[in-house]
């Protein structure tokens, strides 16, 4: 899943700031559930396979 930059300010702005630790081009978001990695990406903003972990987790 991709977000813009404004996108993902809308959505990390709803969060706790203790829960949100960043790097250069990688955002970290500590849920209660795992970790939700956001990667800057040259074609389409702000990735995370966040979703993706989350279903293959619940099949495991």
């Amino acid at each position: 899943m991709c977000l813009t930059a404004e996108a993902l300010a809308l959505f990390l702005n709803l969060l706790d700031p203790g829960l949100i630790s960043s790097d250069a081009g990688r955002i970290t978001v500590h849920a209660t559930e795992g970790k939700a990695v956001w990667v800057l990406t040259e074609a389409d903003g702000w990735c995370t396979m966040a979703p993706q972990i989350d279903r293959l987790a619940r099949f495991d």
